[in-house]
């Protein structure tokens, strides 16, 4: 069941159904669609099914889970306990959570909020190494836990960003202990049921059930769907929300408002104040929202994402354009057809897009490069485009960031995971050069050349094949050689989970996961790099970073 209000325009409604046309199947899931202009709904649709075990269809009453555009709900709890004076957003988060006494105590609350904090985030890397894979669901209170146990971070604090849900994870906690209520208590009485969103809810498990939940599909190689559970069962401010289109209209009519209902101007402002990093660059990530131009008007918005489902919230406050998308399917393009909706609403008022950029030309750009201080890769590389030729796109540790486009003297990519990331064009006439400088978050990196090809895994084998201990959790994996392949053997409790080295150099290593477990993320999220790391003409140990962990130190055992 669908509907379409009648004061919608034909037209902009026969748009709106060709856009949405591929998920609007009986026998596969899709998403939920509002749209609002002026403060009138314009748009109101469910796509495809909410349930394919059960052949139930989404309609506009249909709840789902919203992610990580939970963040900013969580941002504007913690700035109702400071307007009361119960709590400083710039203090260090063991002021109120004193058993944080490591560098996971360190970062205040308003960096855990920017992605500035450095946190390693025990979901991320950590995680995996324990379980070997990303499936095992992980008990309440894990979060804190691991955190005492972190000896280092990703990077200084306030220095640059990395998107880590560790940070809004202790945030809920900090919320708890200071209310003296749990924080989905705190969120239901003081954010949703002043401005009446029913319903709305925190949903700290997948394994709690809710009426009228949308299931959460991963599709699977043979066309079929695997259930999506998120394994935590702590879900909180990090991306813990199921809420509907209507419900999420109001919030969104509300964010954009001069009066406002929950919080005072002042809290809104600093929910919008775009941060400095320590370079004095700016950010676009505020507060738990994002603000950037797109086609020539700012965007105030938030993805999220989760086992099966990914949800997009957009406003263009100029037009009061308000756009929520959910799907309860795990490719679904969320933030891709929210700018599409932006294009078909508002086509007349917009600049020209900018369009990708052809390889052609630039041939000489791609390829992998290597910071040894901060030992991090830098990619150049051609990302596929729906009926286009492939463009340039950037990628960071082996995941791809996002795609390419020029800017000043140089070229850019943005992205929520790292905000913006430049690369300075080498000079006039070199067409392969062999250094480039790449600036992230204001910090510029000079990164030279990897080869082409690397040595042979074999020809690494003597001085890499060993043991290598992760201290913090207290972990020992293996490298090994089998069948002429490298691989770092996790050692799982059962099945099987090691990386698969592919040597760039004699320095650095790509790592490909090589699983038994079924994952549910994208293979473009489970790119790692390794770095070798040698003293005295010895092996000390290795450093593995993905794209949002940076410089596990693996050290080697005697």
């Amino acid at each position: 069941m669908s509907t379409t209000p009648t004061g919608a325009s034909a037209s902009l409604a026969g748009t709106l159904d060709g856009l949405l046309k591929p998920w609007n199947r009986s026998d596969a899931p899709g998403l939920v669609i509002g749209v609002a202009s002026q403060g009138a709904t314009i748009y109101r649709r469910g796509f495809g099914l909410a349930s394919v075990e059960h052949g139930t269809a989404n309609t506009p009453k249909t709840r789902m889970r919203i992610g990580s555009t939970s963040k900013h709900f969580a941002a504007l709890a913690a700035l109702l306990l400071a307007e009361e004076g119960r709590l400083d957003i710039d203090m260090p988060v063991r002021h109120y959570l004193p058993e944080l006494i490591g560098v996971s105590g360190e970062p205040s609350l308003r960096q855990m909020m920017q992605h500035t904090s450095g946190l390693r985030d025990p979901y991320d890397l950590a995680e995996f190494l324990v379980y070997g894979n990303w499936s095992t669901v992980i008990c309440a209170g894990a979060g804190l836990e691991v955190a005492r146990r972190f000896t280092s971070l990703n990077f200084r604090s306030g220095e640059r960003m990395i998107y880590c849900n560790q940070g809004y994870h202790l945030l809920s906690l900090v919320i708890a202990r200071v209310s003296s209520m749990s924080f989905e208590s705190f969120l239901q009485q003081r954010v949703l049921a002043p401005l009446g969103m029913t319903e709305t809810a925190l949903l700290p498990s997948d394994m709690r059930m809710m009426p009228r939940l949308a299931s959460l599909h991963i599709p699977e190689s043979d066309g079929g769907y695997r259930r999506g559970i998120y394994p935590n069962e702590e879900l909180l401010g990090s991306g813990g929300m199921v809420s509907t289109i209507d419900d999420m209209l109001v919030w969104l009519a509300h964010l954009r408002s001069e009066q406002k209902r929950v919080g005072t101007p002042g809290s809104w402002q600093q929910m919008l104040k775009r941060p400095h990093y320590s370079s004095g660059a700016p950010g676009d990530y505020c507060l738990g929202l994002i603000r950037e131009t797109y086609r020539g008007v700012e965007l105030i918005h938030h993805a999220g994402a989760v086992a099966g489902g990914t949800c997009q919230m957009l406003t263009v406050p100029a037009h009061a354009l308000d756009i929520i998308l959910m799907f309860n399917r795990m490719d679904g393009p969320a933030s891709a057809v929210a700018l599409k909706v932006v294009d078909a609403v508002l086509e007349s008022q917009l600049a020209q897009p900018v369009l990708p950029l052809p390889i052609e030309g630039r041939e000489g750009l791609m390829g992998r490069w290597y910071a040894a201080g901060p030992h991090r890769i830098f990619g150049v590389v051609a990302q596929p485009q729906k009926d286009q030729a492939p463009a340039l796109a950037l990628s960071i540790n082996d995941a791809v960031l996002g795609l390419l486009r020029e800017e000043d003297d140089g070229l850019i990519a943005t992205s929520p995971a790292h905000g913006a990331v430049q690369l300075r064009l080498p000079a006039a006439g070199e067409q392969k050069p062999e250094a480039i400088e790449f600036i992230d978050s204001g910090h510029s990196e000079l990164c030279i050349r990897l080869p082409d090809a690397g040595p042979p895994a074999a020809a690494l084998a003597a001085e890499l094949l060993g043991r290598y201990r992760y201290a913090d959790l207290d972990l020992v994996l293996s490298l090994i050689l089998e069948a002429d392949a490298l691989y770092l053997d996790l050692h799982p409790k059962c099945g099987s989970s090691r990386y698969r080295l592919t040597p760039y150099s004699s320095d650095v290593c790509g790592c490909a996961l090589d699983s038994s477990w079924p994952q549910w993320l994208p293979p473009q999220h489970l790119g790692a790099t390794l770095a070798i790391e040698r003293r005295d003409g010895a092996v000390a140990g290795l450093w593995l970073s993905n794209s949002r962990t940076r410089n596990l130190w693996l050290e080697r055992c005697a």
